[in-house]
């Protein structure tokens, strides 16, 4: 969509793992471009991948190990990291199961630390330009991707205790770039041509009246948590009534 994707903020990256450069992270996301990062920072990092097509090596970085897993199924001893690292992914996973998993990996004083990149609707040429969007399409735009996900995180009887930080990006757009973001949309592409027209036609008119001559840059927010792990609800012994029914095995 533009010249230039996002940049994850090191001071992001510093906040959701920490200071110290010597931790044990779990990484789950898109992309390699953190846990490399983290490698290089002297992190001890393993990164969680779908299949052995993704499995990348990186001699340079011997730091940075790749394990085919799925997350709501570590292949870990209990208590092996510091930090558990997902970024713009808790919401495809299964809460009921990935969630007692990263707690059960996870050391004491552990925390996941969860971040979501949405894009930043206050400020008004984006607020016209979503508005424009959604005449064709009602959820076009939505920024709200992973709300529920850190919800059930923060909520959780695992993680009671929680820290949140937000980071503002601003990503270069040029005209053209604009536009053509919003002609892929898939309703726009699927516009009778005059119809299509006319609205990419307003999308230049909104970067036209917002950008003065200059390029405009597109804002986003990064927010970043930290839920801390409390491992009281994996070793509390389970208590039966006295009308319970015991099935010995």
């Amino acid at each position: 969509m533009s010249s230039g994707a996002p940049r994850f903020p090191d001071a992001a990256l510093e906040w959701l793992v920490g200071e110290r450069t010597d931790r044990h992270v779990l990484t789950l996301g898109p992309g390699a471009g953190l846990p490399r990062k983290l490698a290089r920072r002297g992190q001890h990092v393993w990164c969680i991948v779908d299949d052995d097509h993704d499995l990348n090596p990186r001699p340079d970085l011997p730091e940075l190990q790749y394990v085919v897993a799925r997350p709501e199924s570590l292949p870990f001893e209990p208590c092996q990291f510091d930090v558990v690292l997902a970024h713009q992914i808790l919401h495809k996973l299964a809460p009921g199961l990935v969630l007692g998993e990263f707690a059960r990996v996870l050391k004491p004083g552990g925390w996941v630390g969860a971040s979501y990149l949405v894009r930043d609707d206050s400020v008004p040429w984006v607020r016209r330009l979503v508005a424009v969007m959604r005449t064709v399409d009602p959820n076009a735009m939505s920024a709200d991707v992973g709300a529920s996900a850190i919800q059930t995180l923060i909520s959780s009887k695992y993680f009671p205790r929680h820290e949140q930080r937000d980071f503002r990006i601003w990503v270069p757009v040029t005209r053209q770039e604009l536009i053509a973001m919003a002609a892929s949309q898939p309703r726009v592409a699927a516009l009778p041509e005059l119809g299509r027209d006319r609205l990419l036609t307003a999308v230049g008119a909104i970067y036209d009246g917002a950008s003065a001559g200059s390029e405009l840059r597109l804002p986003y927010q990064l927010s970043c948590y930290r839920a801390y792990v409390d491992h009281d609800e994996l070793t509390t012994p389970i208590v039966l009534s006295d009308d319970a029914l015991i099935i010995p095995l």
